[in-house]
């Protein structure tokens, strides 16, 4: 049962699953294909649960043939009934601000549209549901802003407008529309409205439903009759969800994941009904499925791009929160302590996560749900998440020595202060979906600045004036090695995902880590890359691209993609990186062989093998709009690209090559005198490398074939 998270009291047991399906999804391959739709008014009153006590005056009324009357029964209850769902917003914890701006929201009553891509002002002829070019109107994006105004001002104008405008969806787009349509059909472009029955579009107008409803139901300004039309409209939706929502959640799609969260807030309102229950019922099961088949055991999410992977980990961490006391979930404790330990890991001492993979990731707070750790009992999470005084993590590397390596996410750091010297490392698979070409790239912050960065991207598209869209897929914009011209690529054979534990090196010893990983850009070239990083006393890194293969020698270009807000400069053949703290980064190379080159907002195309292997200058392309540029960029999830230094060492180089090159980070006001300095000789054909640490050295012993590290 749900106990006090979700009040329903016919919830049967999660793992009956062959009883869920006849009861709900799968019975659906056997009824109409218009099942879920409502004929009537009283049809839909006849589907509550009749036999609860506090429904019986809506029951008395039907049975008397009083529809009018059974009608205001229900909804006099449902204003008034207790919606204890934590998936649901506790409006009356929210303190109303009489300070709070509501010039967004005025701005949408003045006929100042978005959907998170582009804009629209709404003609005089009214708003336009099938020619806008907003593509993502039909999942409601509008509602969070409409009821955040009407809640802390209590202006009936915003709850009004939000009402019409859910209204006047429900008249463009009747529910007899979604019969025989699959949610994998519907969409068109970015600037073509999306039809509702798209996977995109369902769960979060699901979600906007529910949260809205949960607002409005009190208020008088919104009248039994729509109250009940929208009601109506959401169990209706919800059944079709039913028919759509198990291929997703097969599929370990982030959709799957918002499928899951929003049939469960539908159903939080739609409670009353015996059928709700039965699909809840149904969602607790792919709740189970998704959490054993959508993360690996060291909790990252397969999809593998940090922003939509921990946006999907801590929407089902709430999941698994609310329907905790199910066995099912019960049994996924240690998966959901590896999601949250997953997401405290790879959060940088700034308290931000790295953008691997596709958009923008924010801060660790938002990915980690605190109700669920704290009924896991990580007091550390706590405190790395709140930033509070409190136990920390017992680790300060990622996987912890000994774990299982899956995803291929690493981390490694001096401690858990803000000033923390950190690195991530993505030495894994490509990810199931968004994928970008930053294997073996990194970022670096340290002393309270994000240093060098994994360029995020541009929202897909906008049609504003001054957009300038870019993904950042390509593998030359990540810090990563381009040879003869050629950037990493997806060649036939390599892996989306991993279905056993990683190989590559991850050791740790006293005073140091080691990470070593390998690329090849065959067939393209015939060129194998090995990356190492060196980790020493928890200061500074030693990095290692050894390049291997059957030509005399190549042409490189080893990028460093750096924070916008960074300064550069070149002292000789390093790089002084300076953050506006007065944190700086030195770029050291161990060697002459490559010479530093700046690129700052670069808009020169430049050609990319990325992903398939085959030169282009589109670097990505949305809606018929080709994205052409050169380095120097990273994003903000915003409409354009923003400027952002890019060091690149270039130069010609011997085959095996073996190019090296010290990262020291420098506290601000900390004589640059003061950085350590790696001294090299060469012993029986190996390189012996040796750094300094606390009362003593490391020497890293290298060749083009082995590396190993001794005290």
């Amino acid at each position: 049962m749900l106990c006090d998270c979700l009040r329903f009291d016919m919830l049967v047991a999660v793992l009956m699953l062959a009883c869920l399906l006849a009861a709900s999804g799968g019975q659906a391959q056997t009824r109409e294909p218009d099942w879920f739709i409502v004929p009537d008014r009283e049809a839909f009153l006849r589907l509550l649960d009749l036999e609860e006590p506090e429904l019986a005056p809506v029951k008395t009324a039907l049975d008397a043939g009083d529809l009018a009357a059974a009608e205001a029964a229900y909804v006099a209850y449902f204003r008034t009934k207790d919606l204890p769902s934590p998936l649901l917003t506790d409006w009356s914890a929210i303190t109303r601000n009489p300070q709070y701006n509501t010039s967004r929201a005025d701005g949408l009553l003045e006929g100042h549209f978005w959907d998170g891509y582009s804009v629209y002002e709404v003609p005089e002829t009214g708003f336009d549901w099938y020619g806008s070019p907003l593509s993502c109107v039909t999942r409601f994006p509008i509602l969070s802003t409409l009821r955040y105004a009407f809640h802390h001002t209590q202006d009936p104008k915003y709850l009004r407008f939000a009402v019409d405008h859910i209204l006047a969806y429900m008249d463009a787009y009747p529910i007899e529309e979604f019969v025989g349509k699959s949610s994998t059909s519907g969409w068109t472009s970015h600037t073509t409205v999306a039809k509702p029955w798209y996977w995109c579009m369902i769960p979060e107008r699901l979600s906007e439903l529910s949260q809205t409803v949960a607002l409005i139901r009190s208020s008088p300004e919104v009248t039994d009759d729509e109250l009940l039309v929208i009601l109506q409209r959401m169990y209706e939706e919800t059944g079709y969800l039913t028919t759509q929502i198990k291929t997703w959640v097969d599929r370990r799609h982030n959709g799957g994941g918002a499928m899951i969260s929003s049939m469960a807030q539908s159903c939080a309102i739609l409670d009353d009904f015996p059928a709700a229950r039965e699909w809840l019922s149904f969602d607790a099961e792919l709740v189970a499925q998704y959490l054993d088949q959508a993360f690996y055991p060291d909790g990252m999410c397969v999809e593998l791009t940090t922003a939509y992977s921990a946006s999907v980990s801590v929407t089902q961490q709430r999941m698994a929160y609310a329907l905790r006391e199910e066995e099912a979930i019960k049994a996924d404790r240690d998966r959901l302590a590896a999601m949250v330990t997953c997401m405290v890991a790879l959060s940088d001492p700034t308290g931000w996560l790295p953008s691997f993979g596709d958009l923008y990731a924010t801060t660790l707070p938002h990915y980690v749900y605190q109700p669920l750790v704290e009924w896991l009992d990580l007091p550390w999470a706590t405190t790395v998440t709140r930033r509070t005084d409190g136990p920390l993590p017992p680790f300060t590397t990622w996987p912890t020595p000994g774990q299982e390596q899956w995803c291929g996410y690493y981390t490694m750091r001096s401690d858990w202060t803000p000033d923390a010297r950190y690195m991530a490392i993505d030495g894994g698979p490509w990810g199931t979906t968004h994928q970008h070409g930053d294997r073996l790239s990194f970022v670096i912050t340290a002393y309270g600045a994000k240093l060098v960065i994994d360029p995020s991207g541009t929202r897909y598209a906008s049609n504003q004036p001054d957009a300038f869209i870019g993904g950042q897929p390509s593998g030359f914009l990540h810090n990563t090695i381009t040879v003869d011209g050629v950037d990493e690529f997806r060649s036939e054979g390599t892996v989306s995902e991993t279905k056993e534990p990683l190989q590559n090196t991850w050791q740790h010893g006293e005073k140091y880590s080691l990470f070593v990983s390998s690329y090849s850009f065959a067939p393209v070239k015939p060129i194998n890359w090995e990356r190492r990083v060196l980790f020493a006393d928890g200061g500074y890194w030693l990095l290692q691209d050894v390049l291997t293969g059957d030509q005399d020698d190549a042409q490189v270009e080893q990028n460093f993609q750096f924070e916008a807000d960074i300064e550069i400069e070149f002292q000789g053949t390093t790089t002084v990186a300076t953050a506006p703290n007065g944190a700086r980064l030195l770029l050291a190379p161990l060697d002459a062989s490559l010479e530093p080159v700046l690129a700052i907002g670069d808009k020169t195309p430049h050609t990319t093998y990325w992903p398939s292997g085959k030169p282009t200058q589109v670097l990505r392309s949305e809606d018929g709009y080709d994205q052409k540029h050169g380095r120097g960029w990273t994003g903000r999830s915003g409409h354009k690209l923003i400027p952002a230094p890019a060091v690149t060492y270039t130069g010609k180089v011997g085959l095996p090559a073996t190019i090296s090159v010290a990262l020291v980070p420098l506290a601000p006001g900390q004589d640059a005198s003061e950085a350590a300095r790696v001294t090299s000789r060469v012993e029986a054909g190996s390189t012996i490398w040796t750094l300094p640490i606390e009362g003593g050295t490391l020497e890293f012993v290298t060749s083009v074939d082995d590396c190993s590290v001794r005290p």
